[in-house]
């Protein structure tokens, strides 16, 4: 094989494994035009009153967890501000393969081909997204968002999983001051 043709094969290599590689979703951040307030105590936003789930537990447990890391306080009333949070899933369809039989004719000749695809890299699961809010107490008014993608084994995530889905959006909100 000559050496142009062994580069040119190097080279659709390297591009086809670059794009099976996952890449890890970047966090989406919006903020206040007026900033972050002076937010050193956090409470949880009141939800419905439904009894905590097991997911709800994880999460709110790792939020808190690196808030404290971060300088702040969970408190049970007054706080400056709270959190609230929406994970939302949905199941990764699994890819079957497929095989594909043509049959054409034409000046004089009949010629005919077989195609498979096989899905390579698409993993089953589940895909969703991971949302983090910040509300001022003092204004009733949201001042943070942070958001990511993500992809988990199931539809709760496990207690690792929802670690690092808090750690990674919470990696670009402030330390306390």
């Amino acid at each position: 094989m000559p050496a142009s043709s062994r580069t040119v094969l190097g080279g659709l290599i390297v591009t086809l494994l670059t794009a099976c590689a996952t890449s890890s979703s970047p966090v989406r951040v919006d903020q206040a035009e007026s900033g972050l307030p002076n937010c050193r105590t956090f409470a949880w936003h009141a939800s419905a009153g439904d009894p905590a789930s097991l997911s709800d537990q994880r999460i709110r447990s790792a939020v808190m967890a690196q808030l404290k890391a971060k300088g702040y306080q969970e408190v049970a009333d007054k706080a400056d501000c709270r959190i609230a949070y929406q994970l939302t899933t949905r199941e990764i369809p699994k890819a079957k393969p497929g095989v594909g039989v043509g049959v054409g004719g034409g000046s004089g000749g009949v010629g005919g081909g077989i195609g498979v695809s096989l899905p390579i890299g698409r993993k089953s699961g589940f895909t969703g997204t991971f949302v983090l809010d910040v509300i001022d107490n003092a204004k009733n008014a949201q001042v943070w968002s942070g958001s990511i993608d993500t992809e988990l084994a199931t539809a709760e995530p496990s207690e690792g999983e929802a670690r690092d889905l808090v750690q990674e959006v919470l990696s670009v909100f402030p330390n306390a001051q």
